[in-house]
């Protein structure tokens, strides 16, 4: 018989501690073929607005992105000049945000508009704002009353992306804005001085340029080296309108030459920006986009990096990734980690669109490192789909459940079996209805999970829907061959208001031997959050109580989805929680060890259970639990010391295990079950009775 490996880990009975959680964007590492992301754990990016200043004064340039949310990202270079390192700090940066209008896309740029030595901030996205800096140049503070700003005929500047620069060269900075609808570029020009700003709008049309799409967004920048401003102009479909200006710093006059620069194509909403970011004297290229949009393609990444390998004056735009900064599956990620190659570590699983995106660990069980391999996992084809590994006929692979989206529903639940080998699996549809007659019309998308939330060596099913309910099927078959019994569609009475699906996790937090619960919840705010049930029954009873309905309120993560487990084998659970925006974000927990990262107090390496039954006949169940990875060798004695069996001889990843001794050949007597590792050995005494 095989192991069937559960999220239960090691069992302390401790009593209830507050959780310990700590972000950690860059707590390891996460590549696309050759490029690292710098922060890849710091969560999803959409409708990104890219723009680079030194912020801090420390002589390289920072980043900030403007964001659906309508505020603003920022991201510290702690590197160098000639080599970035973007360190993550806040998507809510000082909290500005363009909240002249509705909530939606937000622009950003800095300059010194009142000459006092540090960067003002200004804002678009509906409205253009003016946040000055009432902090020092090295130390900026931006958390004062904006400026409305206004023009001379006392109309509010409006634009949806701003290039705040000195266009007609004329010592004061002029703003150009794109707009939402026309495709057009205003320019407003500063008809006051360099210390006080004073706009007029000069053009709903500047130099008559129009882009297809819908929407524009402009950057300016001297692309040939020849002194004066150059635009490059995003648009709402993706692709980038070039312009070389052919006239004069102080009067530019832009001609048209390609609206496909350098064949590049976002997918929805481009949005250029020009850098250089490695410090060889050129300029390279940045493109943030909405991966989201009606007529995007959804794929992966929210921030574009093109290298100039070509000269100042003769640009030539290299593509090097989709994923600059983060981890970003371009929408909707729900993390899940399973051992799916059997090497001891976990590697990363997260849906996207209709299929399965995955990234294989090719570090270790104690410090993972996740390369990315492919978007197609062996090539599902589930409309939404959202994925759950387990090991549901115990043969010791990894099976699927499958939750899709259907409308109208009802939606169905798939199962497949793995046919393959613990190394290699191959999927074969074993059901696309394994729980028939449960899901209505208004499920539309449904969520699978599973859980031995009873304690009798089996894994049950929980399912949530977009009606919010929680279904729950307990059961009553064997580790070998599964029966559901249709039980509750308001499991343990979660809230079950008309809600979006909900994303959830159970792992045994506190160590106590029974199922905590991550689940994702709404506050009466609207706000999405992770709530916290603490299971205060037993590992046969659950008895759920909420004891956080918002994890983290000074982090706002849109439809978060919670997997927790023990990535770094330090013996405690930490916490993936993936987001709308594709992202993921990574929470160690801090329970064992805030500073090494590795267990400090970790009183047993594996702890044999009782078998049960025993006395028994001819079968019994043996089951220990590992808190970290080890060899391991779980054999048999007779009551001569004689090894008459060897159940498993292998270096073991943590978890709880379970293993059948059939002793059908032997003698009625005593016997020894032993469970040795190179560092401790525990044995345990059973009766066979025939």
């Amino acid at each position: 018989m095989k192991n069937i490996l559960s999220i239960l880990f090691i069992y302390f009975p401790v009593s209830a501690q507050p959780l310990q959680f700590e972000l950690q964007p860059a707590a390891f590492p996460v590549s696309i073929g050759a490029w690292q992301m710098f922060q890849p754990w710091a969560g999803g990016m959409d409708e990104t607005t890219p723009t680079f200043c030194d912020i801090d004064n420390d002589n390289d340039i920072d980043l900030f992105l403007g964001l659906r949310t309508g505020y603003i990202g920022y991201f510290r270079n702690i590197g160098l000049m000639n080599e970035a390192k973007f360190q993550y700090i806040t998507f809510c940066y000082d909290s500005i945000s363009n909240y002249v209008g509705s909530w939606g896309r937000s622009s950003i740029n800095f300059v010194d508009i009142d000459l006092d030595g540090d960067l003002d901030a200004f804002a678009g996205g509906t409205y253009i704002l003016l946040f000055y800096n009432n902090g020092t140049v090295n130390q900026p503070n931006f958390s004062g009353i904006p400026d409305t700003l206004f023009d001379i005929n006392m109309n509010r500047l409006y634009a949806s992306d701003i290039v705040v620069a000195d266009i007609d060269c004329d010592g004061d900075y002029d703003i150009l804005g794109g707009t939402n609808l026309s495709g057009t570029i205003y320019f407003y020009e500063n008809i006051g001085d360099s210390t006080h700003y004073e706009y007029e709008l000069v053009s709903q049309n500047w130099q008559n340029i129009q882009v297809t799409g819908a929407k524009s967004d402009p950057c300016t920048a001297d692309l040939d080296a020849d002194g004066d401003l150059d635009l490059l102009v995003g648009t709402g479909q993706g692709k980038i309108y070039y312009y070389r200006n052919d006239g004069t710093p102080q009067i530019p006059q832009m001609v048209y030459v390609t609206d496909n620069f350098c064949g590049i194509d976002v997918g929805e909403d481009a949005s250029p920006e020009l850098a250089d970011i490695d410090g060889d004297g050129d300029l390279d290229l940045f493109v943030g986009r909405d991966p989201t949009g009606a007529t995007a393609t959804v794929t992966q990444g929210d921030v574009y990096f093109y290298e100039n390998i070509g000269t100042p004056q003769q640009y030539n735009y290299q593509f090097v990734t989709t994923n600059y900064l983060t981890f970003d599956n371009g929408k909707y990620s729900e993390p899940c980690l399973v051992d799916i190659d059997a090497d001891g570590d976990l590697d990363l699983f997260s849906r996207r669109a209709n299929g399965l995106l995955f990234y294989r660990n090719q570090g270790s069980i104690d410090n993972p490192s996740f390369v990315y391999e492919t978007s197609d996992f062996d090539s599902f084809n589930l409309v939404d789909i959202t994925p759950c590994f387990c090991d549901i006929d115990n043969d010791g692979d990894l099976d699927l459940f499958a939750g899709t989206s259907a409308i109208p529903g009802p939606p169905g639940l798939s199962l497949y079996i793995n046919q393959g080998t613990p190394e290699e699996p191959d999927y074969v549809l074993f059901s696309d209805n394994i729980v028939p007659g449960v899901f209505t019309t208004n499920s539309v998308i449904i969520v699978p999970g599973v859980a031995d939330i009873d304690a009798d060596g089996d894994y049950d099913l929980f399912v949530s829907d977009d009606m919010g309910r929680f279904f729950f099927w307990d059961n009553t078959g064997t580790p070998e061959r599964f029966n559901f019994q249709y039980i509750t569609n308001n499991w343990q009475n979660i809230p079950d208001d008309y809600e979006p699906h909900r994303y959830f996790s159970f792992y045994d937090i506190e160590h106590d031997g029974d199922l905590d619960l991550f689940y994702y919840g709404f506050l009466p705010t609207d706000e999405c959050v992770i709530f916290f049930y603490r299971n205060i029954g037993t590992p046969q009873n659950a008895n759920m109580i909420l004891e956080s309905n918002n994890l983290f309120p000074d982090l706002p993560i849109y439809s978060p989805a919670p997997f927790v487990t023990d990535i770094d084998n330090d013996g405690d659970g930490d916490l993936f929680v993936g987001d709308t925006y594709g992202g993921i974000r990574f929470f160690r927990n801090l329970e064992f060890n805030s500073v090494s990262h590795q267990s400090s107090s970790q009183p047993y390496s594996f702890s044999l259970e009782p078998c049960y039954p025993n006395p028994f006949n001819p079968i019994t169940t043996i089951s220990f639990t590992l808190n970290k990875a080890l060899p391991v060798r779980l054999s048999v004695y007779n009551q001569l010391g004689q090894q008459v069996s060897i159940i498993i001889d292998n270096k073991v990843v943590p978890g709880n295990y379970q293993y059948i001794w059939d002793a059908g050949k032997f003698s009625s007597g005593v016997y020894l079950i032993s469970l040795e590792s190179p560092e401790q050995k525990q044995t345990q005494k059973i009766i066979l009775l025939k």
